[in-house]
């Protein structure tokens, strides 16, 4: 005898308190669902997960035994008094490199938590990280077909959904477009998504504890967040613009270990930090300091990649230091600025030409050539840059289309070379 279905109705265990209080059929639309929107009250959603563990150590366990300690996600039931979800952010065992391949490995992570998981989730949301995975995997591949396009199409389609929603997950589809903003855009106008990113994050959180909280209870959003605030900073500092975006509570979730991946200094990082926010216009005095404690720290061992990578940072941050310091001084001896620069661009040359091109941190020295790159006075040290950018250009996935033209147009200018 065929069992008897249960007829659709309100799940309980989806929609949110004020919806089922009241009888109402929930659309399950997070943050807000529609009644609650229209009646203009707070929706209450049921806390239904436990992020607990890692898959390594699910995979160690038999998969005969089930008990409440097991790593898998657990059901439980909320506290009623709580109106905001508590589960435990996972933390990955290994560690994922801080690249274009390594976001894509992010957001396939993250899809695969939410799909192990019973976690209850907007089908909408769910859709946007599958569509976008496919999409930044087609697009890593080089495709270019009717596939990759209409991929292109749907994820966005998807991203315009879910952002209107103001679902956080919207975050790491928005991470992706910026990270192939940031690769095959305009070098250093990057800032299109990291506007809606912080549009979006103003939603959910004013404040350090609250960004703590909402990272908690996304896996992987950390991690996002900690590209988009890099390229916040790097992006600026190209411009030369000081709009920073985001603030300093939200660059504290930067971490020693992405610094470290990239290449570089904690302080080199924050001298980029007081660069992009102008305050050198106030104090040349201080810049100038500031630039000069960059030279002393600089590691003279250069015979390791990540040495070679601190040379790179902290040179091009003191040259820009410099120049601008320059600009403030009431000096008329110009020719002993000039020479101060031109020896901070030969040593972070020396550093780029001699970095392998196999090495993780070539790719991220982008910010460092450019800056090199737009302050170079001679020959030998315009053909360095244009070689980096050449290089970038040949890689497994072309990036920084136009890094090298933005640098030619400006060597032109200083008559340098001649067009």
């Amino acid at each position: 005898m065929a069992g008897v279905k249960k007829p659709r109705g309100i799940r309980h265990d989806r929609h949110c308190e004020r919806c089922r209080a009241n009888g109402i059929k929930c659309d399950l639309n997070r943050p807000r669902c529609q009644p609650c929107v229209q009646s203009g009250v707070t929706c209450q959603y049921p806390q239904r997960v436990i992020w607990m563990g890692n898959r390594e150590q699910r995979k160690d366990q038999p998969t005969s035994q089930k008990s409440p300690s097991s790593s898998c996600p657990v059901s439980q039931d909320r506290d009623r008094s709580s109106q905001e979800p508590q589960p435990l952010r996972v933390q990955p065992t290994k560690h994922i490199p801080i690249n274009l391949n390594g976001f894509i490995d992010l957001l396939s992570e993250f899809y695969q938590e939410i799909q192990s998981s019973k976690q209850e989730l907007p089908d909408e949301t769910i859709e946007l990280i599958s569509h976008t995975l496919s999409y930044a995997r087609l697009r890593l591949q080089g495709a270019n077909d009717d596939d990759s396009i209409q991929s292109h199409l749907v994820a966005l389609t998807n991203l315009s959904r879910v952002i209107d929603s103001a679902h956080p997950i919207a975050l790491f589809g928005i991470g992706t477009f910026a990270m192939f903003e940031v690769c095959c855009g305009s070098f250093g106008n990057w800032q299109r998504h990291l506007h809606g990113a912080r549009s979006l994050l103003d939603l959910h959180c004013t404040n350090k504890a609250e960004l703590a909280s909402l990272t908690e209870r996304i896996p992987g959003l950390a991690d996002v967040l900690a590209y988009l605030v890099w390229f916040d900073v790097t992006g600026t500092v190209n411009r030369g613009d000081n709009n920073l975006i985001f603030d300093n509570w939200h660059r504290e979730i930067l971490t020693q270990d992405f610094l470290d991946w990239v290449g570089c200094p904690a302080d080199t990082f924050e001298l980029f930090v007081y660069l992009a926010k102008g305050e050198h216009d106030f104090d040349p005095l201080e810049l100038g300091a500031r630039a000069m404690q960059q030279i002393l720290r600089s590691n003279t061992n250069n015979v390791t990649d990540a040495s070679l990578a601190d040379v790179a940072y902290r040179g091009s941050a003191a040259m820009v230091s410099f120049a601008r310091a320059a600009k403030g001084s009431v000096s008329p001896n110009t020719s002993i600025h000039a020479d101060v620069i031109s020896s901070m661009v030969d040593k972070v040359c020396d550093a780029i030409s001699r970095m392998p091109t196999s090495s993780r941190f070539y790719v991220h020295l982008a910010t460092s050539a450019y800056l090199t790159g737009m302050h170079a006075s001679t020959g030998d040290q315009c053909e360095v840059v244009r070689g980096y950018w050449r290089n970038c250009q040949l890689c497994d996935f072309p990036r920084y289309p136009d890094g090298e033209e933005q640098c030619e147009r400006r060597w032109r200018d200083k008559g340098i070379i001649i067009a």
